[in-house]
Order: C-alpha cells, then structure tokens, then sequence
C-alpha cells in the first residue's frame, strides 16, 4: 500500500473513478488512499498495475504537451525573428532611398 502514498493526488483520483469510487473534489490525498483501500474491490495487485498505467498515461500526456509547448515557442521565435529580419531590410532599404534622394539633391544644388 505504500505505492499509493508516493502517488499524485491527480493519480489517485483517476485511480478512484477507474475503480467505481465517487470521488469528491476536496479529497485529501490520505483520505483518497483510505478511500480506494477500503473499497470492496480493492486488489492491491491489480490497483499498483491500474496506478502504473495511469501514472504512465499521465506522464506521455505530459511529455506530448511540453514537446508541442517547446515546438510552439520554436515557431514562434523563428516568425518573430523573420519578422525582425524584414524590418532590419526594410529599414536599410529605406535608408539607402534616403541617402541616394539626398546625394542627388546635392548633386542637382552643385550644378
């Protein structure tokens, strides 16, 4: 029974409604492990698999979300210094407009 001790509380909830447990929200962890010990069905053999697999899931579901969180961010970090790139062309662009706008002014002023 030690393996529920050691457990997320978030584990143990799902590990309740697998069961058939009603599970109230403001469950404490020690009441959540009194809970699914003192259920009529409780095997502790097949709950420490049951918990594995759900502790597994919830670990893949975690490890899906960072990946996609850190690829949105690459994503995001890539367009934003695109976005810079084109400014900085822009800008330079601009510049040597100006520049050029400005050397045949002179230009047209000498002769």
């Amino acid at each position: 029974m030690a393996y529920l001790a050691w457990s997320k509380k978030e584990d143990l909830v799902v590990l309740a409604e697998e069961l058939g447990l009603t599970v109230k929200k403001k469950l404490k962890v020690k009441q959540l492990h009194k809970l699914i010990t003192e259920s009529p069905s409780y095997d502790e053999e097949f709950t420490r698999e049951l918990l594995g697999s759900i502790k597994e899931e919830r670990e893949k579901k975690e490890q899906r979300e960072k990946e996609e969180r850190e690829k949105k961010e690459q994503r995001e970090k890539e367009e934003r210094e695109k976005k810079e790139q084109r400014e900085k062309e822009e800008r330079e662009k601009k510049e040597q407009r100006e520049k050029e706008e400005r050397e045949k002014k002179e230009d047209r002023e000498r002769e």
